[in-house]
């Protein structure tokens, strides 16, 4: 069970409202999520439900490092613990996206792996120009676990999507804005993000609703392939000797 697993120092904290704020807060790692901020940020999203608008970001210089690896790469041998990861993130971003809420993110910092997958996530996304937007699974022996591999290709496009997991390379600011993982490059983005949301919320909040509720309508569910290629790759020799290097090369 996700929750069974070590706890860190972060957290992941809601103030829950007409316009739901859900903010990532593990700066010293770069927001990576342990499996506790992960319960966290189902809770988050649970209680989203109802927001017309729901604002995701991270703390400090980053929106979010995926997952925790030094939280979780001592458990790889457990069976089943990639299924259970995988399974539970896709259903908590799952409940983001059935909030019925416009998700607008505010990215002042990388957005890698798991991050990348929450981020593709969301309706709009401001970045500053420091953003790095990087679908790095296949560096560490994986593919994506947090069932962001629908909503890459519903942003992108297919063959764009396949393009992006294979090369695993993070983007920079600009060349994201260019495939359209986000859309405004803005030197505060969390400053902008708070205006597009004031207006936005000058709407009748049925209307705003009704907006997202016709568009989602033609969302498919995470593919279940998606979390069964995750699952079959976790753990796996590949990635055993990824984080094996990654544990081996100094901290910057």
């Amino acid at each position: 069970m996700v929750s069974t697993l070590p706890r860190g120092v972060g957290r992941v904290s809601v103030a829950v409202g007409p316009v739901t704020r859900i903010v990532i807060d593990a700066p010293a790692k770069k927001n990576a999520l342990d499996p506790h901020m992960m319960v966290e940020f189902a809770d988050a999203a649970r209680l989203a439900h109802g927001a017309s608008v729901i604002l995701v970001r991270g703390a400090g210089d980053a929106f979010c490092s995926g997952g925790d690896l030094a939280a979780v790469r001592d458990y790889l041998a457990r069976p089943g613990v990639g299924a259970q990861l995988g399974a539970f993130m896709a259903d908590a971003v799952g409940l983001l996206r059935a909030s019925g809420a416009f998700i607008v993110a505010a990215a002042t910092g990388p957005a890698l792996g798991g991050g990348a997958e929450l981020l593709a996530a969301c309706d709009l996304v401001f970045a500053s120009p420091s953003v790095r937007v990087g679908w790095v699974q296949a560096r560490l022996g994986v593919s994506p676990g947090f069932g962001g591999g629908a909503n890459l290709v519903a942003r992108v496009g297919a063959r764009r999507a396949l393009r992006l997991l294979v090369e695993a390379a993070p983007l920079s600011a600009t060349g994201a804005k260019e495939v359209g993982l986000i859309d405004e490059i803005v030197d505060d983005p969390v400053a902008s993000a708070e205006a597009w949301i004031a207006r936005a919320a000058e709407l009748p909040a049925e209307a705003l609703r009704g907006a997202v509720r016709l568009v989602r309508a033609t969302d498919a569910p995470a593919s279940r392939e998606e979390l069964r290629v995750f699952t079959d790759l976790w753990g796996g020799p590949a990635h055993v000797a990824a984080l094996a290097a990654a544990r081996a090369r100094p901290r910057s």
